[in-house]
């Protein structure tokens, strides 16, 4: 079945990719704008069909409502598989993986694309039952990181997580209450970073077979971040460790 991205980033973004989309269509009477320009011009160059509609059948079409005046209709999302991440790591000293332990709510899904692919990591993991898939609000909410950032379905988190560490993986789960603070726990070089679903966090077996658990230390009253802002702290201190 086909799918809809919507938001002008999101299609701007699969354009740029080189997804192949069905067709783009256009509220109409849109205002001028740059991003809309370019989203003309490269799906014309693709050979895809473009129209215009009154904005009422983009507000049926649109699963939020929040289309910013352009939708396009592609294939079914397509994930990536594990083996294949791995063996397209190139620096076998430093890759990130952010792994997801049924995170139910798209909109947190691709907000932990968007900072994962940002962040330079190779991967986000999730799992194939229980758990947010990829689709228009994940799309959305990823502002386009779903058409660069390999997503990788599997039908179980803790093989996947056996996967990674025979490949080099030192696995991170991340916990309000773990023993290591985030200034001190190893995040870098060969990590995957677990984090657990909204409300319950980890799963006991996902939580058994991480290397080391490790908390983000809060100034305020709220103990802790939920995961799509978790998973940015994190990811990022990767990013500055090995600067």
């Amino acid at each position: 079945m086909a799918e809809h991205i919507e938001g002008r980033n999101a299609v701007l973004e699969a354009l740029r990719s080189g997804l192949r989309l069905e067709r783009v269509t256009f509220a109409s009477g849109l205002k001028a704008h740059p991003s809309l320009d370019e989203i003309r011009r490269r799906a014309t160059e693709a050979g895809v069909r473009v129209e215009e509609v009154p904005r009422q059948e983009l507000d049926r079409l649109s699963v939020r409502g929040a289309h910013q005046g352009v939708i396009a209709l592609t294939e079914p999302f397509r994930y990536a598989q594990l083996d294949a991440v791995i063996h397209a790591v190139r620096n076998p000293a430093r890759s990130l993986v952010v792994v997801l332990d049924h995170v139910t709510d798209p909109g947190n899904l691709g907000a932990v694309i968007r900072s994962a692919e940002v962040a330079g990591a190779h991967a986000v993991i999730i799992p194939r039952e229980r758990a947010a898939q990829v689709g228009p609000v994940v799309h959305k909410a990823s502002a386009g990181a779903t058409a660069h950032l390999p997503i990788v379905q599997v039908s179980n988190i803790v093989q996947a997580l056996e996967v990674l560490k025979a490949a080099g993986y030192w696995v991170a789960g991340a916990d309000e209450n773990g023993e290591a603070g985030l200034w001190e726990a190893p995040l870098e070089g060969r990590l995957a970073l677990v984090l657990g679903a909204e409300g319950s966090g980890l799963a006991r077996l996902t939580r058994e077979r991480c290397d080391f658990l490790v908390s983000i230390p809060v100034a305020g009253w709220v103990g802790s971040l939920n995961v799509a802002q978790a998973a940015t702290v994190l990811a990022f201190e990767w990013v500055r460790r090995g600067r």
